[in-house]
């Protein structure tokens, strides 16, 4: 059975079940996602339609949490995979279609919602519909990552810079955390003497205890540790530019992260403020080969209805002949239309 990552991280998924589940005013429930440990099992795959994807959600609760519901469990997994039909929009060839939850031994941590922020807390952090780009690094190069951060912005990615995102007024380590909790990948810019910090080693071990992707950047060492498997983007922050198409080209074309940045690269597309930002995502844009067939027509309407994408030198011609060129609409003729 080919092997695959679940396009979403199940904190996440946890997380906003649990958030439904409050507003709905179904504490229970809300109580046993807060204290679950979260996993997705990969049950099946079909070659249909390029591949798809059967997954279970499996939830471990502590005894009594379990011991208080085991009379109705079939009842509440039921409840919470209908929570989870929105997923099935997203992610056509992933299908979500079990959720099991059994007892987990005394004293195990939870790694469910506790672990990612509520929605709102998202909004007020991140901006949305972009792709939530964590860069550790070294506090020396603040200034050259800020400029790699403002490359990576025209290419559909808020990046998180905590020397730079951070206001005065909150308190330090709360707000990285909770960074750390809702990014949807790492970027480990690696600098000499990047292992030194105190805190760059943390912040990558957060992102795979989350399963989250990390993407090493080499600027000058090797990646080690648990991700010296990786290969790695090749680089340096004396070109923010190159730099950052590399990294968002591995976000593309890593499996976990596909979804997520091409939702952002059409969101950043249609919304371009400049000639600049569009044709820096026309070479990212036009090599996606799986948009669905909304996500074309936006990136059509874009050509026609944005004209910082419309008047950018090559981007129209490019993307129509991508993704074909929409032709206007005829109105039929009435039978009573006069000659």
């Amino acid at each position: 059975m080919n092997e695959a990552t679940y396009p979403k991280p199940v904190s996440d998924v946890v997380s906003t079940v649990a958030e439904i589940c409050r507003h709905q005013r179904k504490l229970e429930i809300v109580e046993l996602l807060e204290g679950a440990h979260a996993r997705f099992d990969q049950v099946n795959y079909d070659n249909w339609n390029g591949g798809t994807f059967t997954w279970a959600l499996r939830l471990e609760v502590p005894i009594g949490i379990f011991g208080a519901v085991q009379s109705r469990l079939g009842e509440i997994e039921k409840d919470i995979l209908g929570k989870l039909d929105y997923l099935a929009r997203q992610y056509p060839n992933h299908l979500l279609n079990e959720v099991t939850i059994s007892p987990t031994a005394v004293g195990a941590p939870a790694l469910g919602s506790r672990l990612a922020p509520s929605e709102l807390e998202v909004r007020q952090i991140w901006p949305e519909g972009r792709f939530r780009l964590f860069l550790s690094h070294l506090a020396k190069h603040k200034a050259e990552v800020a400029r790699l951060k403002e490359e990576l912005r025209v290419r559909g990615v808020a990046a998180f810079v905590a020397h730079e995102d951070i206001e005065p007024s909150l308190e330090w380590q709360t707000e990285i955390e909770l960074r750390l909790r809702s990014m949807h990948a790492m970027a480990a810019l690696l600098t000499p003497e990047f292992n030194s910090s105190s805190w760059t080693d943390q912040e990558i071990g957060w992102a795979l205890g989350r399963g989250v992707l990390v993407v090493p950047v080499r600027l000058g060492i090797d990646p080690y540790g648990f991700v010296g498997k990786f290969q790695g983007v090749r680089g340096s922050l004396e070109n923010p530019s190159l730099l950052a198409g590399s990294i968002v080209q591995a976000l593309i074309a890593n499996r976990q992260t596909h979804g997520e940045m091409r939702r952002a690269l059409v969101s950043a597309f249609v919304g371009s403020i400049s000639f600049a930002m569009s044709k820096a995502l026309k070479p990212l844009v036009v090599q996606i080969a799986d948009f669905s067939t909304e996500e074309k027509e936006a990136l059509q309407r874009a050509c026609s209805e944005n004209s910082q994408v419309m008047q950018a030198i090559g981007v129209r011609s490019a993307i129509f002949a991508a993704f074909g060129d929409p032709k206007p609409k005829t109105v039929a003729k009435s039978d009573d239309t006069p000659f």
